[in-house]
């Protein structure tokens, strides 16, 4: 594991930060080999839209999906989110800026309900300097994205920046066979059972290498794309839910939208699973 990895492992390894001792030294390194990143400017609202733009023109979604599948059996996680945050960014629609349903959020106008986007200070508080891209980029190699919450597009610029970094990978036969017993495990389903039976029922079957919250976010990353969404419920190319729409039903359910309202009866999108992996489901 490179030294700057480590450091960024260390730097959120737990809440009470006067008892994590990284030195300066450290966070210079960990910049340098590109694990941890120096606070972000301001970027406004519409500066993001544009910015998707450019960064899905440098992407193949080929690559986006051989990243995928070859993180299933290296375990390399930071090469997963990647999927959910191309999908995300092509599917964001051109907007107006949306403001919250609360009256003080709303004045406050620094998040946009429908795509997700918040302002970065202009002068960020000594305690959020640790954060920035910083904590984005350790989700991205902890779990292959959040465990919690769903996906915005603050996360999802992010996320393409540094998958563009990232050497070009190609799975193997062993990577394509794991994805499909994945999806296999629908089958094993009752018709009422949710994305946490198949989180569950994959977990059982030992398929890969994982643990909880990691499956979580695989399985919010084939909602996202579409895979693993429902007709009422679509991914958020045929419908770009904002906010409001996303929360599951349960209180308990931690999977993101659309895939947190997500059963068996709906099954696997065999076309998107076609269009995105070239795979075709078993008659």
């Amino acid at each position: 594991m490179d030294e700057g990895l480590k450091t960024l492992f260390a730097l959120f390894k737990g809440t009470n930060w006067s008892e994590i001792n990284i030195s300066e030294e450290e966070l210079s390194v960990a910049k340098k080999q590109g694990y941890l990143f120096d606070y972000p400017k301001y970027e406004s609202h519409s500066e993001a839209l544009n910015r998707r733009h450019y960064l899905l023109s440098q992407i193949d979604p080929h690559d986006i999906a051989n990243a995928f599948l070859f993180s299933l059996s290296t375990r390399k996680l930071e090469y997963r989110s990647a999927l959910g945050s191309y999908y995300y960014l092509s599917a964001v629609p051109e907007h107006d800026f949306m403001k919250s349903y609360n009256e003080t959020l709303a004045a406050a106008g620094d998040h946009c309900y429908l795509c997700g986007w918040s302002a970065f200070d202009t002068i960020p508080r000594r305690s959020n300097i640790r954060f920035g891209y910083n904590f984005d980029n350790w989700l991205r190699y902890k779990y292959g994205g959040s465990p919690i919450g769903d996906i915005d597009i603050n996360y999802a610029l992010f996320d393409l920046e540094r998958f563009i970094d990232l050497p070009k990978v190609m799975p193997t036969e062993e990577d394509k066979r794991i994805f499909m017993e994945i999806l296999s495990c629908v089958n094993r389903l009752n018709s009422s059972d949710k994305a946490g039976r198949l989180r569950d029922t994959i977990t059982k079957a030992k398929i890969l290498k994982s643990n909880k919250d990691e499956l979580s976010v695989l399985l919010g990353e084939l909602g996202i794309c579409g895979i693993l969404a429902s007709n009422d419920f679509p991914a958020y190319d045929t419908y770009f839910a904002n906010e409001y729409e996303r929360d599951p039903v349960e209180y308990k359910n931690d999977f993101a939208y659309p895939v947190n309202r997500w059963h068996a009866r709906d099954g696997i999108n065999a076309e998107k699973l076609n269009a995105i992996f070239g795979f075709a489901l078993n008659p």
